[in-house]
Formats: structure tokens, sequence, C-alpha cells
């Protein structure tokens, strides 16, 4: 009988040696929002589509062929390869999509990018919709790429 009492006195000894206060919960690190991009003229901005590219190919008429996409489709862009800015994307590097309707201030910049402007430091396409492709971190003018559209298609027509 002795030893069923220390044996239930050990057993309620370790029952109220237990912390039965539930846990802290470790504190999680707000996500950090992106900042307000704002034009010359104070509207905010729209941050322009990033893609990364896909597939490169060159054709014996010196036009190159670049595959560039996302979660939400492909675009499939051509430029002459013998223009100073026909670029080939670097692969698993993201790039900003300009159209006609894109406005952008990257960072540390005074003035706002348009496709306009960029053609202006570039070439266009007359006969065709132009895009271009900038480096989304950033990068040097030489990085700019300038391409007329071939086709864009949706990522729920790859059966993604």
């Amino acid at each position: 009988m002795r030893a069923q009492l220390l044996s239930m006195a050990l057993l309620l000894i370790g029952i109220l040696s237990c912390d039965s206060s539930k846990p802290t919960p470790t504190p999680v690190a707000p996500i950090a929002a992106k900042p307000v991009v704002r034009d010359e003229q104070g509207n905010e901005l729209i941050e322009p589509e990033v893609v990364r590219s896909k597939q490169v190919q060159n054709d014996n008429r010196d036009v190159k062929t670049v595959i560039v996409g996302n979660a939400n489709g492909e675009y499939v862009l051509s430029c002459n390869m013998k223009a100073e800015n026909c670029v080939t994307p670097v692969p698993g590097k993201d790039y900003y999509v300009f159209n006609k309707t894109s406005k952008w201030r990257m960072p540390g910049a005074t003035k706002s990018i348009t496709l306009t402007w960029i053609q202006d430091w570039t070439v266009s396409y007359p006969n065709a919709e132009n895009l271009a492709l900038l480096p989304a971190g950033g990068g040097q003018p030489e990085e700019m790429g300038m391409y007329w559209l071939d086709s864009w298609t949706t990522a729920s027509a790859h059966g993604k």
C-alpha cells in the first residue's frame, strides 16, 4: 500500500509540475507591402507584367524569336537581329513587359518609362504591335529589348 501511495504521490507531483499554459505563438513578421509608385503628376502607377525567358530561336532571315511568360500565359516576340536592341533575355531573370499603355518608374529614376520613351532610345517596328522587355531589377540601356508581338496565349490554352 505504501508503494501505491508513493506512486500516486509521484504521479500527482508530475501532473502538478507540468506547464498547463498554452504555448506562446511565435510572432510572424508582417509581409512588407510594396511601396506605392507614382508618376510626375502624383498618379499611382501599376507595376508592368513580369515575365521570364522560356525559349529563344534565331532563324536564317535575321529574325530572333523569343518566348517569355508567366503563370498568366506566354508571349511570342520577334526582333530584327541587326537591331541594336534585339536582345536575348537572360534565363531566370525577371523582365517587365511594356506595351502602349505601360507606365512605370524604376527605383531612383526621376521620370516614368513608357513604351514610346523606350522606342525613342531603341527602335520601333511600324507594321506590328511593339513590346519592350526591361530587367525588372533595373539594368543598362543595352539590356532593353524591343520586339514585335507575334502572339499571346493564355496559360489555360497550354493546359496549365
